[in-house]
């Protein structure tokens, strides 16, 4: 995913909800996840599996509302906060149509979100195309953690792909008015395919291809170069950089930079580097998920001493070199 390296440090400066978000970009790419989940998880009550449905539902409010609480409003984070509650209570009823009408007050008030971006900006090609960009780097690690050698073998990421490249294919719809013909029409082509792609279970470097075919197309529209995949190693240099970044900012009182630091270290970095390191060794794979999306941000929810909660980074530092040397 998206290094989100220039919120951590926008963080230890603001500690308020600005007038529009900081990054855009990022703040529309988490927001889509969120929707992309909820997608997954009614796909799942409609199936009659409520486990896959729970696993999908826990995502938007557990984990990734916390990358956008300083960017929303006071009324619209209580908005959210009483969609989740409306959404948890909803599943229970395991009735599709009530889970639907809960979805679609979330969708209104993610859309109320991103109105808070400027107009000009949203009206922007080069945003649009850096957004939909956004959101296909996140399919793109998704759907290789959900397929091997023809298989699904994780049905929560293989469906994440699937609707992840939903929304950006959305996007893209919307915004082919305002690009170019050419690199438009190639993108949605290229998204056509992986569409073919996914429901065939192909391998992840051919699901791949298209979607950075996709991305090269959008990267013309933005002006941004597209940026090749840098690889495990420079993936745990940027956790290391985050988590020492947390310690400084849990020493110094500023938990909410903290916790942005270690958000971004699991989702942008750490992630990426689920699949190959479970090969090698899966409990400790399991062992440093668990640490990077819960138990250090549970430390910094509970405000524990500096120094406990330094200790627990230190340890979580060792595990991450055990990795390195596996992947090595």
């Amino acid at each position: 995913m998206t290094v989100r390296s220039a919120l951590v440090l926008t963080l230890a400066l603001a500690s308020t909800a600005s007038a529009a978000p900081r990054d855009p970009v990022q703040f529309a790419g988490v927001l889509e996840q969120m929707r992309g989940h909820y997608d997954a998880m009614l796909l799942n009550v409609k199936a009659g599996n409520q486990t896959l449905a729970l696993k999908h539902a826990g995502h938007p409010a557990n984990e990734l509302y916390a990358a956008v609480q300083a960017d929303l409003n006071a009324s619209l984070r209580a908005r959210f906060l009483a969609d989740y509650k409306a959404i948890d209570a909803a599943l229970k009823t395991r009735v599709p149509a009530t889970v639907q009408a809960a979805l679609n007050t979330f969708s209104k008030d993610v859309d109320a979100a991103l109105a808070t971006v400027p107009a000009a900006t949203r009206q922007d090609p080069k945003y649009i195309a850096r957004v939909i960009s956004t959101i296909l780097g996140n399919t793109k690690t998704e759907y290789g953690e959900g397929v091997r050698a023809g298989q699904i073998i994780n049905p929560a990421e293989y469906q994440d792909a699937q609707f992840y490249l939903a929304r950006a294919s959305g996007w893209l719809t919307r915004a082919q008015r305002l690009f170019p013909a050419d690199q438009g029409g190639q993108a949605a082509a290229a998204l056509a395919q992986a569409k073919t792609l996914h429901a065939a279970k192909a391998e992840p470097t051919a699901f791949s291809a298209q979607l950075d075919r996709a991305r090269t197309e959008l990267a013309e529209i933005s002006g941004d170069p597209l940026t090749p995949t840098s690889g495990p190693m420079a993936e745990f240099d940027a956790i290391d950089a985050l988590l020492a970044q947390a310690k400084s900012h849990y020493q110094g009182g500023m938990t909410d930079a903290a916790n942005e630091a270690v958000i971004s270290a699991y989702l942008d970095h750490y992630e990426q580097l689920e699949a190959p390191l479970a090969v090698k060794d899966k409990p400790l794979e399991l062992k440093l998920e668990e640490t990077l999306k819960n138990a250090l941000r549970q430390l910094i929810t509970r405000k524990v001493t500096p120094a406990q909660f330094t200790a627990a980074v230190d340890a979580a530092l060792a595990d991450l070199r055990r990795a390195r040397g596996l992947l090595q």
